[in-house]
């Protein structure tokens, strides 16, 4: 059932359909080979993984096995998030702002946290994003938060995106245009960044880069820039959840420039365990 159901998603929605062609026949023949014989669920979910990003060097790719009882734990594990998908936010020494932004969430709700957030940080005089630990998401909470930091709107063309099916290239960006809220146009913007920033979280990263709007600390990101979509599907008569992740949609700037493999290198490379307190010690170095 998996295997058939990852076939299906590729030929459905991967946007290289030739590739997907590729791929439908290759785990066909690794099916025929028997190779998937006497494997758990959650193992084969992780060969088909591994199969798929290493045909396609798309990290994007993830076909996963789960128990309902195992995501509960899992869920349970993880830090306590707001609508907007922010572990924490405080202002550091020096008037400094800080935003834990673990996950991308769009939508009212969201924003309008968010909105609360800025607000509450809005007399600071820098701020420090840190998203070293965020997944990704939905890349229209990027556009919402960046209408208040740029008073440059030319960023909202930076990104073009073409989708399975599409022969021209077109606007990425959701534009959001408030007249309403608080503005950091003129306030340094610092971004803290790991191995562990993915998706919707690398393109808020390298929107502020291209447009030297902020200067970026840490570690490379993932390189995971092919966006997607994600379905889950319980199989019958057991409590096995299968979750696949296909790619749908190829980014690159107005330039032809994509991260997809090699991600948005940092301005300043961070080393060791505390990156707060080593971006910290930076902006007093740089406020000098």
């Amino acid at each position: 059932m998996l295997l058939n159901l990852v076939k299906i998603s590729l030929k459905q929605q991967y946007f290289d359909q030739v590739m997907a062609s590729k791929l439908v026949d290759q785990l066909t023949a690794m099916e025929d080979q028997k190779k998937f014989e006497h494997v758990s669920a959650e193992k084969a979910a992780q060969m088909i993984t591994d199969f798929l990003r290493s045909e396609t060097h798309d990290k994007h790719f993830n076909i996963s096995a789960y128990t309902s009882e195992s995501i509960t734990q899992e869920v349970s594990k993880g830090p306590q998030l707001s609508a907007a998908g922010i572990s924490d936010y405080h202002i550091e020494k020096n008037n400094i702002g800080y935003i834990k932004w673990n996950s991308c969430i769009a939508g009212e709700a969201a924003f309008q946290e968010f909105r609360k957030v800025l607000d509450k940080l809005a007399g600071c005089s820098s701020l420090i994003f840190d998203l070293s630990e965020n997944a990704g998401g939905d890349g229209a909470s990027s556009a919402f938060v960046n209408q208040f930091l740029y008073r440059d709107k030319s960023y909202q063309t930076l990104l073009r995106k073409r989708c399975k099916g599409e022969k021209d290239w077109h606007q990425s960006e959701v534009i959001f245009n408030y007249t309403e809220g608080p503005t950091f146009f003129d306030k340094p913007i610092y971004i803290i960044a790991s191995k562990q920033t993915f998706s919707a979280a690398e393109y808020f990263i390298l929107t502020a880069k291209e447009m030297k709007r902020a200067t970026i600390l840490g570690d490379t990101t993932a390189g995971a820039g092919n966006p997607g979509s994600s379905q889950g599907i319980r199989s019958p008569d057991t409590d096995t959840i299968f979750w696949l992740f296909i790619p749908n949609c190829e980014i690159i700037t107005r330039n032809g420039h994509s991260i997809e493999g090699a991600g948005v290198k940092p301005d300043v490379v961070l080393r060791g365990k505390n990156w707060l307190t080593q971006t910290l010690d930076y902006v007093a170095k740089a406020t000098r």
